[in-house]
């Protein structure tokens, strides 16, 4: 068991509380997921579970983290410079606890996960060179070599395809350990997760709230939503009934003064002197109840953005129309693409996603007659660490415009300002698809568009896109962005682009 009692973080840098005073249990067998926007401490709170020195240097701790899992297992969301660049072998066999470490098992999972131990002690491959599932894959099989009790897994589903992504879902679920994890993937938390925690930033990212539920993520999703309506409903008919009393009270007052201005004997003016003060009295005590007011609850999952000043493209306008065009990883690749289309393009990790994407985006730029927007799946490659938000979005439009778009998306006054670079990458996100409105883009390239979105904020985004009036071209492996966005859907394999649906 795991016990978490009165725990606040609180940055050393601006002092800004990340979590306050959370109360926490997660028992044994537990699959508790973590979820959020990106910079809600999310990653934060998991480091203090596993080690609190390890943070001192940036967070401050109160309360305390009372862990009976005698040894944890932990993947981080990223793997360093100096661990890329180990071979296979050295990564799994240097460091290792031998009195932890069970070889045996060690070999049966390596089977069980389709991993060909030999092949790697053999060649010396890098974990540069692995795909995403297979580094991850590697990872697993270290740490469960020395039998864990907890696991703590730092979005593990990030950089998958859609077979990883299966086969960590299956693993997950039927584990009999302990799992603690981050994931901003909808389906996923939908299949694994036996209980939420969700990190908030509310009142201008100000104020930390954490909501826990135990059951699953689409009944959280259900009470999330209800527990808003009742609140919201409760919020509004406190001050509507305020107001009805208010102004009832107010016409009163009127009426009193106006019959002691015009009155002439002195016991009738006496008697609404005294009236007058009934009255006075109750309107101080109904303004001190607005004091007590059900709080309006924020809508944290909205996102003010929309397409509706694009000029839609033609439904039969071509876009693109490739036969037997060869790319330089070796494929054939027959594509037609029309003006009103959406596509999802799946595939293999290291397959030539990113890289189709580019050529076709190259493809459509070249032509000129597009507003063409890009996002890539590595911001950076876009975005200068020097820019400012605002900075970023006034490339391609008006500055107030600019300005009223960011604050639609919940970005502070002192946040338009910030260094990209200081940016979490859900906020990253929004600042291209800010862009793209502002552009007037009528073709959308985007490269794992979901993916640093939180998973209350997805739906919204997969709506928004679903009306987009031009064509959208992406790369996804998110599966509710490809049921709900996706009308065509292709597969990059080694020889082609192939049509599924």
């Amino acid at each position: 068991m795991l016990q978490i009692q009165h725990l606040t973080l609180t940055q050393q840098k601006d002092l800004q509380d990340l979590v306050k005073d959370l109360d926490l249990v997660v028992n044994k067998g537990d699959k508790l997921a973590i979820i959020g926007e990106e910079g809600t401490g999310k990653s934060s709170l998991i480091k203090a579970i596993i080690d609190p020195n390890a943070v001192t240097e940036y967070l401050k701790i109160q309360g305390k983290v009372i862990n009976h899992f005698l040894h944890i297992g932990y993947l981080p969301q990223h793997l360093s410079t100096t661990q890329l660049n180990q071979s296979v072998t050295d990564f799994l066999y240097q460091d290792i606890d031998y009195s932890l470490f069970d070889f045996s098992a060690f070999y049966k999972m390596a089977n069980r996960f389709h991993i060909d131990i030999e092949r790697f002690e053999s060649n010396h491959q890098t974990l540069a060179s692995l795909s995403g599932g297979e580094k991850l894959k590697i990872q697993f099989l270290k740490m469960l070599a020395e039998d864990p009790y907890l696991l703590v897994l730092d979005e593990p589903s990030s950089d998958l395809d859609l077979e990883n992504l299966n086969w960590l879902e299956t693993f997950i679920a039927q584990s009999d350990k302990t799992i603690i994890y981050i994931s901003h993937d909808e389906a996923f938390l939908e299949k694994t997760a036996t209980a939420i925690l969700h990190l908030e930033l509310l009142k201008k990212r100000t104020a930390p709230r954490a909501n826990y539920f135990r059951g699953n993520y689409k009944d959280y999703k259900e009470q999330r939503k209800l527990t808003f309506e009742r609140q919201l409903k409760r919020a509004n008919k406190e001050r509507e009934e305020h107001q009805d009393r208010m102004e009832r009270s107010h016409r009163i007052h009127q009426n009193i003064e106006h019959q002691l201005r015009n009155t002439t004997n002195d016991a009738a003016g006496r008697l609404l002197a005294k009236k007058l003060k009934a009255v006075l009295s109750h309107e101080k005590r109904y303004a001190k109840e607005a004091e007590n007011f059900t709080e309006i609850p924020q809508d944290m999952d909205a996102i003010n953005l929309f397409f509706s000043e694009i000029t839609p493209l033609p439904a039969k306008k071509n876009v693109l129309n490739w036969e037997k065009k060869r790319l330089e990883t070796g494929q054939l690749i027959d594509l037609a693409i029309k003006g009103q289309d959406k596509l999802v393009i799946t595939g293999q990790n290291g397959i030539g996603k990113t890289r189709l994407l580019k050529k076709i985006l190259r493809n459509i730029s070249q032509r000129g007659d597009f507003s063409v927007g890009y996002m890539p799946q590595n911001y950076e490659e876009l975005m200068s660490p020097n820019l400012s938000a605002l900075n970023f979005v006034t490339e391609v439009g008006e500055t107030e415009k600019a300005r009223t778009l960011l604050a639609s998306l919940r970005f502070t006054s002192e946040e338009i300002f910030h260094p990209l670079t200081a940016l979490s990458g859900g906020q990253k996100a929004k600042l291209f698809l800010a862009k793209m409105v502002l552009a007037g883009n009528n073709i959308l390239i985007l490269d794992e568009p979901t993916r640093h979105f939180s998973p209350t904020n997805q739906p919204i985004i997969r709506h928004i896109l679903k009306g987009f009036p031009g064509a959208i071209i992406s790369v996804s492996h998110d599966r509710n962005y490809i049921k709900e966005v996706g009308q065509k859907h292709y597969q990059l394999t080694k020889v082609n682009l192939k049509y599924l649906t």
